[in-house]
């Protein structure tokens, strides 16, 4: 897909599993709980209902009352744990919370967003989990600053619900004609296009949480993208006078 003159004039970006490796916090975290537990279940398996139970419950919160991810994450492992029959107890998911530390960026994160940047276009991150992890992560860039950071704590409104999308542009002054969005996951490439923005889905599938694929009903992304740098090849075709 192109598009002709300079456009776009900022890049809308997910943070979790799109810029950084929140995945791997949530694999540990289920390995190190069961461990906690002598628990014989396989993690992968406990993992993907933990994660289903967390999807359903962010889901909620974005249409029905805002709630922070780390209380969805705790009420997940919850339920995950009764199905499981694993007694999880409320600290356990603060095995998970001090993992955030850990949490690192993606291999071409840092180099794409530089150059992104350096094209002209501004760089925007915004994400669901709580303002304090969100500042924890962008301060693993070693010499890139973004030129926009905002959670959904701050907006008080949750993905997928276009009105969170339009906060930050509303917030940052641009159009949605103005901006190109991506994110790794397609619940919020759903989001962002209903918003009115044109997508780009980052299908990077170490930093994917769940077996996440098109469904019928789904609006298709402007663009499919294996890494960052194919979004900086975009933006260099794009941004052509």
């Amino acid at each position: 897909m192109a598009i002709t003159g300079r456009w776009p004039r900022a890049v809308f970006y997910d943070s979790k599993t799109t810029l950084f490796n929140w995945a791997w916090s949530w694999r540990e975290a289920a390995t190190r709980i069961l461990a906690r537990h002598g628990a014989k279940i396989p993690p992968q398996e406990f993992l993907e209902t933990w994660v289903r139970m967390f999807e359903g419950l962010h889901r909620r919160a974005a249409f029905f009352r805002y709630a922070q991810v780390t209380d969805l994450v705790r009420e997940a492992l919850d339920y995950a744990g009764r199905l499981h029959g694993v007694a999880c107890k409320p600290d356990d998911a603060d095995i998970y919370l001090e993992l955030q530390q850990q949490v690192e960026l993606f291999p071409d994160t840092e180099e794409a967003l530089t150059k992104q940047q350096a094209l002209g276009v501004k760089i925007i991150i915004y994400s669901d989990v709580e303002s304090k992890y969100l500042r924890m992560y962008v301060g693993k860039f070693r010499s890139f600053k973004p030129d926009f950071v905002g959670t959904t704590e701050d907006a008080g409104v949750a993905k997928p619900n276009p009105r969170t999308y339009e906060w930050v542009l509303r917030k940052t002054g641009l159009e949605r004609r103005d901006v190109l969005y991506c994110a790794a996951p397609m619940f919020d490439i759903q989001g962002a296009m209903s918003a009115g923005m044109i997508a780009a889905w980052l299908r990077r599938p170490e930093g994917r949480l769940s077996k996440e694929t098109h469904t019928a009903g789904d609006l298709q992304a402007d663009f499919e993208i294996e890494s960052l740098h194919e979004l900086t090849r975009i933006l260099e075709h794009n941004r052509r006078p």
